[in-house]
């Protein structure tokens, strides 16, 4: 990462014109945050934050890979009809501040503690991750066993897909491939190379109101950062959720699965549904973003465990 970022300020200084260029378009095309601009450590953590405050669980929302708040405008609102929900952009995403260190699930589940601690939002929790987000959540429930009241899992990643003893040939080659294009990003994000050639951290489309802040930063220099980071220590990450306590065997849980064929793909949502006595699988015919392909059956999932749980307090 070191000689990473040197190859990029070194681009940076030799295509200054470049680089001052993207500067000035990204101030232009700056969006004030939608949400609360929470300080956490000397840095600030954006957040959204609605429904009803006295509601009992909150529901906490973490995005995938690349993906920030932005990415539950389906499910948010719907969830604020009956639950108060919490999304967040983690370190460096959205107006996120980047973090000096590294991007890994322990770092998300720290800044997440604290912001809830900042904002005084109460357990208990559900927490919903997406894809890589589902690592976070499940590490925020291992270190916070008390405080989670449910677990929902959308098609998300098991730590055996980033955890290189695990991976054949193929899945080898795959992982450099991407680990690849994530650092030609971030080197080149300075100099404004990806807007160039119109490839965004991020989705490229959402409805409005969103729309235009992702424009904005889908392509600031820090979101390249972020997911390169996140990226290059998802070893890391899959390691802190192996060694971390296992869940409660009782605890809730859902496995939203995508109609992804790949067998190793399968057979890690199985490995999944092995988390508590209490998991149940619910297969789908949708893609791998699930939340924003099918909002209602995540809505509902949400929504039946937020009955269950208000049932069992």
């Amino acid at each position: 990462m070191k000689t990473d970022t040197i190859v990029k300020n070194t681009l940076s200084i030799i295509g200054f014109p470049f680089k001052l260029t993207n500067m000035l378009i990204n101030q232009k095309r700056k969006v004030k945050e939608i949400g609360e601009l929470v300080e956490v450590n000397s840095r600030k953590i954006h957040t959204i934050v609605s429904g009803n405050n006295d509601s009992k669980p909150t529901v906490i929302l973490d995005a995938g890979l690349s993906s920030c708040s932005f990415d539950w405008c389906y499910i948010q609102p719907e969830i604020a009809k009956f639950a108060r929900v919490l999304s967040f952009d983690r370190a460096g995403y959205g107006w996120s501040s980047p973090s000096k260190g590294t991007n890994t699930s322990e770092d998300v589940v720290d800044d997440l503690t604290l912001v809830l601690e900042k904002l005084d939002i109460k357990p208990p929790y559900i927490l919903v991750g997406h894809s890589f987000g589902g690592l976070n959540m499940r590490l925020f429930a291992s270190k916070y066993p008390e405080k989670v009241v449910a677990l929902i899992l959308i098609d998300a990643v098991h730590e055996n897909r980033y955890l290189s003893k695990e991976w054949d040939d193929v899945r080898k080659k795959g992982h450099q491939k991407n680990l690849n294009l994530f650092r030609l990003g971030y080197i080149t994000s300075g100099v404004g190379l990806p807007r160039l050639l119109k490839q965004p951290v991020g989705r490229r489309y959402l409805p409005e109101p969103f729309q235009k802040p992702i424009s904005y930063i889908g392509y600031h220099p820090k979101s390249f950062e972020a997911v390169y980071k996140e990226f290059l220590h998802s070893e890391q990450s899959a390691m802190q959720v192996t060694s971390s306590k296992p869940l409660y065997q009782n605890l809730s849980i859902r496995i939203l699965s995508s109609n992804n064929s790949d067998p190793t793909w399968i057979e890690h949502q199985q490995l999944l549904c092995n988390l508590s006595n209490n998991t149940r699988q619910i297969k789908t015919d949708n893609g791998h973003s699930i939340h924003l392909e099918n909002p209602d059956l995540v809505i509902h999932t949400i929504q039946e465990l937020c009955e269950e749980v208000e049932l069992s307090i």
